[in-house]
């Protein structure tokens, strides 16, 4: 256990270190932790690229409320994405009945203004079926 705190520390340490840069005689360039003699170059500055937008966020440390803040964004997320399943299995559902219903080669009426039986023409009727088939490929 020991041994492993150890090993822990010490990756901790070298996580942290300074690089070097080496340009040797055939101008071959090489990076180390340490510097090496004869070589030109030097220390290495190991700093983050700056954002684009040109401020730099400090992290949070309160891990506890940033990890319960991905997971409430990510049950958002997932119920958004349920919902939308819902719609569109409820939608396709609409759009297969109403297929059925045109398909179905009985004469459909509608009923106007005056309460009076009105038959819906088939060039018509043939139209709302081939928008149907297309909204239905959108369908799972």
């Amino acid at each position: 256990m020991k041994a492993l705190l150890v090993l822990v520390l010490f990756g901790a340490a070298a996580a942290h270190a300074q690089m070097y840069k080496c340009v040797d005689e055939r101008g071959v360039t090489q990076y180390s932790d340490k510097p090496r003699p004869g070589c030109k170059g030097g220390p290495v500055d190991i700093r983050p690229i700056p954002p684009i937008s040109g401020s730099l966020n400090e992290r949070s440390e309160d891990f506890a409320r940033d990890d319960a803040d991905f997971n409430r964004r990510q049950n958002e997320r997932e119920r958004a994405a349920a919902k939308e399943r819902a719609e569109l299995r409820a939608r396709c559902s609409a759009l297969r009945q109403e297929q059925a219903r045109l398909s179905s080669g009985r004469r459909l009426a509608q009923v106007n203004d005056k309460g009076e039986r009105v038959y819906l023409p088939d060039e018509v009727r043939d139209q709302r079926l081939a928008q149907v088939r297309d909204a239905l490929r959108g369908c799972p």
